[in-house]
Order: structure tokens, then sequence, then C-alpha cells
């Protein structure tokens, strides 16, 4: 179902104000890159990620790390530092291989890695963003939020500790929802070719992030 005029009106927007630092990490240099937009950042993380190279993927993964921690400066550091101690050569050549033949969704593989940081669906679910930004999203902690619109979404059927989403087999399929419906909203209402599964989940949690969040599950609940 194609969005009405409205609602749609209201997450191109969202998706053009989007704001997150376009941001990511040169380890060799040492240096911080910044990006003119983030497509730009979604290729440097992915080419790493699929590089086929244990020390790209290190750099890949540290970046996810460093991009999704951002704005919380003193943690961010501390998650990155943690990972590349923590992260063993086995790890990092088990991942190579996962990352270069992951054709599902793929977030409890990923968690068996048991790579350092890497627990919970926020941040798994980062890394399988960047491999393929067109199918699949974040869920991110902040999106629960949206439990609370006077609307049912799929984000009520989520289970959720406190400070992290698990994954489970029920959490899984909750997240391959979600990105089905993000991918539904892209067939549905944005046929350039422009707009990415993974834009549509920029808009919406744009939209909770400044305290529309019944706007933002008026969206979903009209797919």
């Amino acid at each position: 179902m194609t969005l009405n005029v409205n609602l749609r009106e209201v997450l191109v927007q969202a998706i053009k104000d989007y704001d997150y630092p376009r941001v990511t990490f040169d380890f060799k240099s040492k240096v911080e890159q910044r990006h003119g937009s983030m497509r730009d950042v979604e290729r440097v993380i992915r080419t790493d990620l699929t590089s086929g190279n244990p020390d790209a993927v290190k750099d890949g993964l540290s970046n996810v790390l460093y991009w999704g921690f951002y704005t919380r400066g003193g943690i961010r550091d501390f998650r990155v530092t943690e990972f590349r101690k923590g992260v063993t050569e086995k790890k990092l050549d088990e991942a190579r291989h996962l990352f270069k033949n992951l054709k599902e969704t793929g977030v409890i593989q990923i968690k068996n890695l048991h790579l350092p940081q890497f627990s919970g669906l926020s941040f798994v679910s980062k890394a399988r963003m960047f491999l393929d930004p067109s199918r699949y999203v974040t869920l991110d902690l902040s999106l629960m939020r949206l439990r609370d619109a006077r609307v049912v979404t799929i984000f009520r059927e989520i289970k959720q500790y406190k400070t992290q989403i698990p994954i489970t087999g029920h959490n899984e399929l909750c997240y391959e929802r979600w990105c089905e419906l993000c991918r539904k909203l892209v067939h549905d209402s944005f046929r350039d070719g422009k707009v990415l599964a993974v834009d549509i989940e920029r808009g919406i949690f744009h939209l909770v992030k400044t305290g529309r969040i019944d706007l933002a599950a008026d969206i979903l609940s009209s797919v």
C-alpha cells in the first residue's frame, strides 16, 4: 500500500533531516574521516567488511562501533579499544568467511561468532545493515520507544532487556519483519532507486529522536 501524500512527505523530510555524524576512523593513519554522505560511510565500512582480508574486517567492525557510539564520546573509544584488543585472528577469519557468504538475515550467525562488543541486536544489526543497506536496517534501542506509540507496530513484539535487545530466534524473526517493512515502504512509495531500506529506518529513527513517535508509528502501521 502506497503511503498517503502527507505521510510520505513527512517521511521524505525525516530522511533528509537525518543528521547522525557521517564519520569513520582510519586506523592506519589514526585520523578521523568525515564523509559527505551516509552512502560514503556505508561504502567505506562495507568495503572493509566484505574485503576478505581479516585486518580490513577488523577495521570495518571497529568502525561499526566507532560510528554507532560516536555521540557517546568516551564510551565510543572504550568500546572500540576493547574490541580491537579482544578480537582474535581466528574470530576475524570466521567473520571474514561469514561476511563474504552471508545470504540470509543472519543476526544469530553473527552473534555466534562471539565477537567482543557484538552481543546484542543493536550492534549486530548495524553490522548486518552495513553489509547490505538496500535490504537490511538497524534495530537500535532508541527505536524501542515506538512501543509507547498509540498504534501497534512490530516493536510491541520485540523482547527487550533494560539496556539491550537480546538476539533470540523470536527477535531475529521480528528483526526480519522490520527489515521487510522498510523494504516494502521503498517498493511501494519510493521507486526512483535513490531510497534504500536503511533510509526508511533512518527517517523513522529521526522522527523518534525528535519526539514524533506517534507519527512514526502511523507511517509504519499504514504499510
